[in-house]
């Protein structure tokens, strides 16, 4: 693999002087695309897949990608007595979280409180609950959604 890395950053030191020669519009169309061509192989071979940001980590949605509620906080609270005392909840902290999941809905806050608070996945949170996955992860944006308007909005959650 290393021999073939190399072979094609010789190939890319070749084409690059290359393209320093004086030379028509058509060939330097035809160096610049085996340049891009070489290069992009160069990257394959550095990551072990295809360079392009089309796998699945790159495609996340906002949802994904945003905490509502540090984790650590919303285990600490579902489960007071499993934490250490890094996670220990202080009465203000534990207050704004009630503050927060107050704008949610008994079975809102029994989802958001088993996905988020102890780590069941939406198929064991289905499970517990008698309803869809697909279900359980419509109450979650909802809840997710209501969160972040009370953060917004709430006096008790700045800061």
């Amino acid at each position: 693999m290393e021999d073939l890395l190399k072979l094609y950053k010789e190939a890319r030191a070749k084409l690059m002087k290359a393209k320093e020669l004086p030379m028509d519009e058509e060939d330097k169309k035809l160096i610049n695309s085996m340049l891009s061509d070489v290069q992009f192989a160069i990257d394959w071979l550095h990551k072990g897949h295809n360079p392009g940001p089309r796998r699945g980590i790159h495609r996340r949605s906002g949802r994904q990608r945003t905490i509502t509620v540090d984790p650590l906080h919303m285990q600490s609270y579902a489960q007071p007595a499993a934490c250490g005392s890094p996670t220990t909840l202080s009465d203000f902290e534990r207050f704004q979280i009630d503050d927060a999941l107050s704008t949610l809905s008994e079975r809102e806050k029994q989802a958001y409180i088993l996905h988020f608070g102890l780590c069941f996945s939406m198929r064991q949170v289905a499970l517990e609950m008698g309803i869809t996955k697909g279900a359980v992860q419509t109450m979650l944006e909802r809840a997710e959604k209501k969160i972040l308007d009370n953060k917004a909005n709430s006096l008790f959650l700045v800061g």
